[in-house]
């Protein structure tokens, strides 16, 4: 399996960290596990959420035609890591692509990237300097687990074009980064009863003595609960829910990486169901961008 430098936001990095260690392995959208990624140690865990600090990070990082594995926030218009003051609000989403892009094929003027990011001379030189450090080095892949990038081929094409990588690759849905606590294992029947009235819809897996129950509530955001009878249930279940090669014992904490739409159960990564989630652009296959003038504009989200 190829390595990828993990590098992680500092408000993911305290779940997505520990889950790491445990699981390295990060599937692809690929069917052969041979394809898929395995974390590098020790990961890096940036300091903020500016663009300029991940392709600085990159750049000192990952070596040239390799691979990266972010954890970041995202939505369908790119990824929220900020070009400048965060309270400006201007991230790596379309408009702010397209401005770079216009930029670097001398079709737009440094001082007109610089108000439409609203980045000083002097931050706008080093954003140049640092992108062309990460678009030189020819990566082959850069895959970004952050919510709802992959479901829009637009952005993941300016994505593929912004890092110059071979393929970037991105969840079409929510990304999610935890800890399923099972507590004390038993055998003891009345214990269970009293779990299982407390959380309907549990769903069982193993057979006695070596059940696991999972329960998932996504009404209010991602909560989980589980109920283990042995040390043999939660390795099982792990087996069968989380990627190959862990590290996980029955006296880690149960970290889990998983996909959700927040209508359905959550699809963990070891399972066919999340690689099916995963989106890719790769390079010299932007799709077409043009404007169907049929089209309805919804002027309530411009």
């Amino acid at each position: 399996m190829p390595a990828a430098k993990l590098i992680m936001v500092p408000s993911l990095s305290g779940a997505a960290g520990p889950y790491y260690v445990l699981f390295p392995v990060e599937p692809t959208p690929s069917s052969t596990v041979s394809d898929w990624l395995t974390a590098d140690k020790p990961g890096i865990a940036l300091k903020s959420e500016r663009i300029v600090e991940l392709l600085d990070a990159i750049a000192a990082n990952v070596p040239a035609g390799g691979n990266a594995l972010v954890t970041c926030h995202g939505n369908t218009h790119g990824l929220k890591l900020f070009f400048g003051d965060p309270k400006n609000k201007i991230q790596l989403e379309t408009e702010a692509m397209d401005s770079v892009k216009r930029n670097q094929d001398g079709k737009e003027t440094d001082e007109q990237t610089r108000q439409i990011l609203k980045l000083s001379a002097t931050e706008l030189t080093a954003l140049k300097a640092s992108l062309e450090k990460v678009q030189k080095l020819g990566l082959n892949r850069i895959d970004v687990r952050a919510c709802n990038v992959g479901s829009s081929a637009t952005s993941m094409s300016q994505l593929q074009i912004f890092f110059n990588c071979s393929t970037f690759c991105a969840p079409k849905i929510l990304d999610s980064f935890g800890v399923i606590s099972y507590g004390a294992f038993s055998h003891d029947p009345a214990s269970l009863d009293a779990w299982l009235k407390t959380h309907a819809g549990a769903v069982v897996s193993g057979s006695s003595p070596d059940r696991f129950w999972l329960y998932q509530d996504l009404s209010k955001g991602v909560q989980t609960d589980a109920f283990a009878e042995s040390p043999k249930a939660v390795q099982d279940w792990v087996a069968a829910h989380l990627p190959p090669n862990g590290h996980f014992t029955s006296k880690s904490q149960l970290s889990y990486h998983a996909l959700t739409d927040m209508k359905t159960t959550m699809v963990f990564a070891g399972e066919a169901g999340f690689r099916a989630e995963l989106a890719e652009a790769t390079k010299g296959n932007a799709p077409s961008r043009r404007i169907d003038i049929n089209q309805p504009v919804d002027l309530r989200n411009p």
